[in-house]
């Protein structure tokens, strides 16, 4: 049975530096007969599919042999998929369950055939990848089996990307400005054909409407991309996207999209020590505290602080806060959350309410990763 998902994750404040985002691509499954007969399916890690039929009687121990561990791509333009397949074969005496292949990125993606083989039988791992950004890049693929010996094994596909546009900057980071101030920023656009085309540009996303993106008349390859100070307290993010056309060196036509985030914190009398709860990488069962400091100019009180946007499945977390000075100028909020079983992206809104009238809701972002520490 084909299993194929792509486990993908939240928007992610910029971070997801030279390359992609960090979502991880998994085939998972549970069962082991009847694959050739039963329809595909799509899983998740927290859902998945429910046995078709009880597992062969183990004769013996199973072992996970595979033809290679890498693969290299070499040079690649970051214009096209690329695929490769890593065989292997069951070299035990007993039935071979994979039971995971999950990626390391969200621009690697496993396909496999079936979960179950018995001894002797062979498999392919087919792999796709979509190059994206620039320079040497390796991702991992962990697999999981019933092998006793090696339960995980860890497979590697290299690559070097060379971009055939490439902004520079590669992320538009205004820093912090004031309410009602706006700033302008330039992205450049380096092109291996000198003379492409730009076809469309603009900004997508939530925060669209507080940036304007327009061409430089005298420099066609720059677009100004101006913060219009109409944004709230707090943090915002846009995602620029401009559409070119040109040709490679071998004179292939080629249309490409690139992508370059803005984001800007926009900050009043109240000044946090972050603009997120940074929660980072966490283990199962591991409780958690971060904790945001706010000072302002004057003395103010929190009516409240409240969670929203949080998964269901995911961990459990609640906000405190309590005055750290006797004036009222400043307050702390803690976040205190536990992952129990939960392994995925954290992803969340911490909305705080104030007294101040221009500041009276203050929005930080709670982010985070729960997985197996180590592995």
């Amino acid at each position: 049975m084909l299993h194929r998902f792509v486990l993908c994750s939240l928007t992610i404040i910029p971070a997801l530096l030279a390359g992609c985002d960090q979502s991880s691509p998994s085939v998972t499954a549970e069962g082991a007969e009847n694959e050739a007969k039963a329809p595909p399916a799509k899983l998740s890690t927290t859902e998945l599919a429910p046995a078709t039929s009880e597992a062969p009687e183990p004769q013996g121990d199973p072992v996970l042999g595979l033809d290679r561990f890498e693969h290299d791509f070499g040079e690649i333009w970051d214009l096209e998929k690329q695929e490769t397949v890593f065989g292997f074969e069951n070299k035990g005496e007993g039935p071979l369950i994979i039971e995971e292949v999950k990626a390391s990125c969200g621009c690697t993606t496993p396909t496999l055939t079936k979960t179950t083989y018995l001894p002797g039988e062979k498999g392919t791992l087919e792999i796709a990848f979509a190059p994206k950004g620039n320079g040497r890049q390796t991702k991992t693929l962990t697999v999981r089996s019933n092998d006793p010996d090696r339960p995980v094994t860890i497979l590697k596909i290299s690559s070097t990307i060379k971009p055939f546009v490439k902004p520079d900057p590669l992320y538009l980071r205004y820093e912090e400005v004031r309410k009602g101030e706006s700033k302008k920023l330039t992205l450049d656009l380096q092109c291996v054909d000198p003379n492409f085309e730009i076809l469309d540009f603009g900004i997508r996303g939530t925060a669209a409407r507080y940036f304007k993106v327009e061409q430089d008349s005298f420099r066609p390859n720059q677009l100004s991309v101006t913060f219009l100070g109409n944004a709230p307290w707090g943090p915002h993010y846009g995602n620029v996207f401009v559409k070119t056309r040109g040709v490679l060196p071998s004179g292939t036509p080629v249309e490409k999209e690139i992508q370059c985030t803005a984001s800007v914190t926009v900050l009043g009398s109240i000044r946090p020590s972050d603009t997120m709860f940074r929660v980072g990488a966490t283990a199962p069962k591991k409780p958690f505290q971060k904790q945001i400091t706010l000072t302002a100019e004057k003395p103010f009180s929190i009516l409240s602080a409240n969670i929203t946007g949080a998964r269901r499945d995911g961990p459990t977390m609640s906000l405190n806060f309590a005055p750290a000075s006797g004036d009222g100028n400043v307050w702390q909020v803690q976040l205190t959350g536990d992952p129990g079983e939960y392994l995925g992206a954290i992803s969340a809104l911490a909305v705080i309410e104030t007294d101040l009238p221009d500041e009276s809701q203050l929005k930080f972002r709670i982010a985070g990763m729960v997985r197996e520490l180590g592995k």
